[in-house]
């Protein structure tokens, strides 16, 4: 179903070709083909939307193991702040960063301080940039890959920051080196997930020219073993563990509440996320400063790779908040030093993966425009993906490149049989 590159696996033996991760796809990348699923990897985000809608359990993600953490002299553990969201109030974070030391990883390293610095250097970008505006969160790698696709003209308006744990990761291999007298490959950072498209970030950065962590394990796999830990062997519950303010970045509306500049929006959920872009490649919203935007719904907390599910998790951030107060916060001339010495830059330019034309010379491709437009007035726009094909534009535009036949479109090949019918008020000779 995908290649080694990307953050799915597929088990053919499950999948029924049953075309409802094909429909549920958000950049109609997926197709049935001979009853079983198949991604274009040009297309695909990593969202994880198929694995989520997925009746027959067919689709998993391709998360680090036990032989993995093996290679290394030492490892890291840098949980996503939606780990600390998976359980309630008997369990503060401070028990979840022991847990996980108990679990098998030598350290641990919280990213809650980091988002509160990376919103500091964001208010500082945006005081500072001329525009385009708005400008774009690029924490959710699903919503940058999803701008690659299919609104490369919005690569401006990305934020060149780091994401956080892209950046804890790089700081703490760098003290960790100088520290314990390791070469940085000895030392494996592996981040806790709550989603598929942060793995893919991994493996396939953008805006790096490698990732500073070495893999990923998904929340839901952490889970089990992590609540055994906390029940067996109670630890620390100190209060000083994370910053609160960081800790809201594992909901929607978590980034900008940590920023000074109140010109910002939160966009959560895939089709809001296209509402709000398509409007802002068209001119709309250059007044505000600042959007923060997120494929799943409610931000990380309704990531495919948890387990307590969008409502429980918000719930048990809120009972954190209150248990742990506020809090000293970052102090700002440290951001500024770091910003000076470029430490929050992308280290490389974010490029369009713009989808592949229907043919590179111009005259071409408008005469397969014209027959990708007559395949559509011939094909019943109904939609029902039973061709394989998310929707009879796409099966149009498959017909074109090669990749399908118009015949698999279910009502031709009825009407066809229909005209194959004899007429049973006409007399049938021989």
């Amino acid at each position: 179903m995908v290649d080694r590159t990307h953050s799915l696996v597929a088990d053919r033996t499950r999948c029924i070709g049953c075309v409802t991760c094909t429909k549920a796809c958000p950049t109609r990348a997926i197709r049935v083909r001979d009853d079983v699923a198949a991604v274009n990897d040009e297309l695909c985000i990593d969202c994880g939307t198929c694995m989520e809608v997925c009746p027959n359990d067919a689709v998993r993600p391709r998360t680090s193991s036990s032989a993995d953490m093996k290679r290394f002299k030492y490892t890291v553990a840098v949980p996503s702040l939606t780990l600390y969201a998976q359980f309630g109030k008997e369990y503060p974070p401070g028990q979840v960063i022991h847990a996980l030391r108990t679990i098998g990883f030598d350290e641990v390293y919280d990213i809650s301080w980091m988002c509160e610095m990376v919103a500091g250097a964001t208010d500082a970008h945006l005081s500072e940039s001329r525009g385009p505006w708005p400008k774009i969160s690029v924490t959710c790698p699903a919503l940058v890959r999803l701008v690659q696709i299919r609104y490369p003209d919005l690569i401006p308006h990305l934020v060149p920051i780091e994401t956080p744990r892209e950046l804890a990761a790089k700081l703490r291999r760098r003290r960790l080196a100088g520290q314990l007298g390791l070469d940085p490959g000895d030392i494996g950072m592996f981040f806790i997930t709550p989603c598929t498209a942060i793995i893919h970030s991994i493996v396939a950065p953008v805006g790096l020219e490698a990732s500073h962590l070495d893999g990923a394990f998904s929340i839901a796999e952490m889970y089990g073993p992590l609540l055994k830990a906390m029940r067996d062997h109670p630890g620390s519950d100190a209060v000083d563990a994370v910053s609160v303010r960081g800790l809201k970045w594992a909901m929607a509306g978590g980034e900008i509440a940590g920023m000074r500049n109140a010109n910002s929006m939160t966009v959560r959920g895939l089709h809001d996320v296209i509402y709000v872009f398509d409007r802002i490649e068209s001119g709309t919203f250059r007044s505000v400063d600042f959007i923060e935007a997120y494929i799943c719904p409610d931000g990380c907390v309704s990531g495919g790779l948890t387990i307590a599910g969008r409502y429980t998790a918000q719930r048990n951030l809120q009972e954190a908040y209150r248990t742990l107060g506020d809090q000293a916060t970052v102090k700002e001339e440290k951001v500024r030093t770091l910003l000076r010495e470029h430490f929050f830059d992308v280290e490389s330019e974010i490029r369009a993966r713009p989808i592949r034309p229907l043919a590179s010379d111009l005259r071409h491709a408008i005469a397969l425009k014209r027959e990708k437009d007559a395949l559509l007035e011939k094909l019943p726009r109904k939609d029902c993906a039973a061709c394989g094909a998310p929707d009879c534009e796409t099966l149009a535009d498959d017909v074109v490149r090669g990749l399908a036949r118009l015949s698999d479109c279910v009502f031709i090949r009825l009407a066809a049989l229909d005209q194959r019918k004899p007429n049973r008020k006409e007399p049938i000779h021989g």
